[in-house]
């Protein structure tokens, strides 16, 4: 895909205006892929359509303005970043590896975005001190639904929502995950799946409504979560 590709693709979502913005956010990842191993993807065609529109298809859902957002294991800064970018909602990236956040902190900086924080930390430990705090949470390609719910849920506010970004077996996962669902508050209340445009990957992004508060009891320690799932 190349910027022109990208340009129109952008433009069904009323964000043609934000390409430079996007193909600086490309550049600077890619600069720093050369040094740091942030992204298997290299090939700046590939990025824009797996990185950058893919980070892009929750708006599908709903609308990021005015909302408090987190960005749970954003990695090299995806999807929080394109979404900050395309958006007037205020980010957290969160991410427990310092020196994925440190570049982060560097392209936020440069480019002056200003609805952007970031935090270098575990998910379930940062809960501890932020418990429902968010009015939505999100995750890009983080574990099993059904652990990532657990992580992910005790930082949203009752009322609020989790979108699950996923590939071709999210439904399959939201069957997997319906313990898990009803023992944290969640209900799955839409799923968009869309085919991408070049590589014809599916992406399905399933949009969570938290309808009661999480027992205190979770998130519990990581290896429990992991080895005792929900």
């Amino acid at each position: 895909m190349n910027k022109k590709e990208l340009e129109r693709e952008l433009n069904h979502l009323k964000l043609n205006d934000k390409v430079n913005s996007f193909e600086l956010l490309l550049k600077h990842t890619l600069s720093v892929n050369e040094k740091f191993n942030l992204t298997a993807i290299k090939d700046e065609e590939k990025f824009r359509e797996l990185m950058i529109l893919d980070s892009l298809l929750p708006l599908n859902l709903m609308c990021f303005d005015d909302k408090k957002v987190i960005d749970i294991g954003t990695g090299a800064g995806y999807p929080g970043l394109p979404l900050a970018i395309a958006s007037y909602g205020e980010f957290t990236l969160l991410d427990s590896t310092k020196k994925k956040i440190d570049q982060i902190n560097e392209f936020v900086s440069n480019l002056k975005i200003n609805n952007v924080k970031t935090v270098s930390a575990r998910a379930e430990e940062y809960a501890s001190s932020h418990r429902e705090e968010y009015d939505v949470g999100i995750a890009r390609a983080v574990s099993s639904l059904n652990i990532l719910l657990e992580i992910g849920l005790p930082l949203i506010k009752e009322g609020g929502y989790f979108i699950a970004m996923k590939g071709p077996k999210g439904k399959e996962e939201i069957e997997e995950a319906k313990n898990a669902l009803k023992e944290l508050g969640g209900e799955v209340i839409q799923i968009n799946e869309v085919t991408l445009p070049e590589s014809n990957e599916v992406r399905i992004n399933i949009l969570i409504k938290k309808i009661k508060k999480t027992p205190k009891k979770y998130p519990r320690e990581y290896k429990d979560i992991v080895n005792k799932p929900l």
